[in-house]
Parts: structure tokens; C-alpha cells; sequence
């Protein structure tokens, strides 16, 4: 396992973040200053995370600039009114998520945040998973309180995914790697109830593949056991910091360089292609 390191820095070391920042969702937490609205516009770009970067890339920009016409995030979500603001999350939808599941999200941060400073507070302990379990549930019973619990919406249901569900909570993930690893142009180092080491990867379809193309996994399924598996090789590559190759490994992916199979141009430019046991791909048209 260990000889997968120098091959990860590599990928790490070549990895332009200025331009992966610019297209990535985390942009959307870097353009405040505030601890709160960043972490805020960290949750909601984070739970928004899901499809193509360049369709929830273009939906997250209309719903910011509305933030902003109101103050920001911080300012929208704790002054928010349905009977005032609903028309501010018209531009919400996306896929399977309608304005009115972003509007219990926005209700249950607000009054769970009205009960404590920050959603940090949720994680006492670095065990990642029954912290994410606990600020679900809470966001889950303050937004519920708004319609019938036992039929919540499903778009609302898939914006707030629990370990105990077995989904992987890629999303989830991902905002706690921006909260928690510390600030180096691309994670904002926000929260220190949690460490690095206590992180898991945030598993999407680019880090899947990737990870049972180094033997990291063997597993297929995108679940939180998958997600375990996948971050204790990690752990044994970086015991401090497992995610730390997290942001190039998926940029990989989303940047189309790293085409899902082996194909002897691109590949034998890629830094993994040493240790990468994708099998050969179908002829490209010429």
C-alpha cells in the first residue's frame, strides 16, 4: 500500500487548484469572509454537489447572487420568512430538488441555529459518523415541523443523507473536509472539534473508480462501508490527514482526465498510470 504514495503526491503536486477551485463548489464558501456565511454557503453548495459540476455550478451562482441581494447566507437564513423569502428560492431547483426542499433546509439550519453557534457543535467526539447522524436528525426535526414527518419530501429526504441510512454521505463529507482540514486555498480550516485524521473521504463516482483502480477497494457500492474501506488505506498512507489527496483525486475525474478505463494517450500522461489497473478501454473513434 505504501508504494502508492510518491504516485498520490505526484497526482497532488500537478494538481492546479487555483483552476480547480474556480469550478469547484467550494468557490461559493470562499467568496465571504464570515465564518458563519462561509459555513453556511459550505452546506448548501456541499448538499447541491451532485450531477454535473457545470448544470449545479449554474444553479448554485443564481441562488448566491440572491443571497446576496439580502446580505449573504448567514443574513438570508437566520432573517428568513417564508411568507416573505420563498420567491428568493424559486431559482432552486435542480434535478430532483424543488425550491421547496431548499426551504426546509434553510428553515432547519435557521432554527438549529438559533439554538447554537455553529453546526461544530454537533461533533464533540471524532466519531464522524454519529456527529453527522445528530446534525441531520436535528435539521431533519426542525425542518419537519413544516410538513407531515412522516411524508417528507423526497428531494428533501436526499439533501440531508445519514450514515445510518448507509448512504456514503459524499456530500455531507465534503463540507466536513472543507470545515475541518485547515485552510490551504481550497479547505477553510473553520472547525476544530474534529481533526483531519478524524475525516472520511467524501466517496463520488471519480473517487469509487479511482480508489478500485489503485486497490484501495474492491467494493462497487457507493456506501458509507465503502467510504471506511476506501479511508483506512488512506489512513495508512497519511495517519493525519487520509483525505488530504481527496481534491485532486476527484478533479482527476471531473476534469475527463481520467476517462474511466485505460487508453494509451491520456493515460501514460497521468501520474497513476504506474499503479492504476483500470483495464483497456473500447477503441476511441479516430
Amino acid at each position: 500500500m505504501t508504494e502508492l504514495l510518491p504516485y498520490l503526491l505526484s497526482v497532488e503536486a500537478r494538481n492546479d487548484r487555483l483552476a480547480a477551485v474556480a469550478r469547484d463548489p467550494v468557490r461559493f464558501a470562499h467568496r465571504y469572509a464570515d465564518p458563519l456565511d462561509q459555513e453556511i454557503a459550505a452546506l448548501i453548495a456541499a448538499v447541491y454537489a451532485s450531477g454535473r459540476v457545470t448544470l449545479f455550478g449554474a444553479v448554485l451562482e443564481r441562488l448566491f447572487a440572491a443571497f446576496d441581494t439580502r446580505g449573504g447566507p448567514a443574513a438570508f437564513v437566520t432573517g428568513y420568512r417564508a411568507d416573505r423569502d420563498r420567491a428568493v428560492l424559486a431559482c432552486a431547483a435542480y434535478r430532483f430538488y424543488k425550491p421547496s426542499d431548499l426551504a426546509l433546509l434553510v428553515q432547519g439550519l435557521q432554527q438549529t441555529l438559533a439554538e447554537r453557534p455553529s453546526l461544530s457543535t454537533f461533533f464533540t467526539e471524532p466519531n464522524v459518523a454519529e456527529g453527522l447522524h445528530a446534525m441531520v436528525a436535528a435539521l431533519r426535526v426542525a425542518a419537519w415541523s413544516h410538513v407531515d414527518p412522516a411524508d417528507p419530501p423526497r428531494g428533501f429526504r436526499h439533501l440531508l443523507t445519514s450514515p445510518r441510512d448507509g448512504s456514503a454521505c459524499k456530500r455531507l463529507n465534503l463540507f466536513l473536509r472543507w470545515m475541518v482540514r485547515p485552510a490551504d486555498g481550497v479547505d477553510l480550516g473553520l472547525w476544530t472539534s474534529l481533526t483531519p485524521a478524524d475525516l472520511l473521504i467524501p466517496l463520488d463516482v471519480h473517487v469509487l473508480r479511482i480508489s478500485r483502480f489503485l486497490g484501495l477497494t474492491r467494493r462497487t457500492d457507493a456506501s458509507w462501508r465503502t467510504a471506511v474501506e476506501v479511508t483506512a488505506g488512506l489512513r495508512r498512507l497519511d495517519p493525519a490527514d487520509p483525505v488530504r489527496f481527496d481534491f485532486a483525486l476527484s478533479h482527476l475525474g471531473i476534469s475527463g482526465a481520467c476517462r474511466g478505463a485505460r487508453y494509451p494517450d491520456p493515460c501514460r500522461l497521468c501520474p497513476l498510470d504506474p499503479v492504476c489497473t483500470a483495464e483497456e478501454g473500447r477503441a476511441e473513434a479516430p
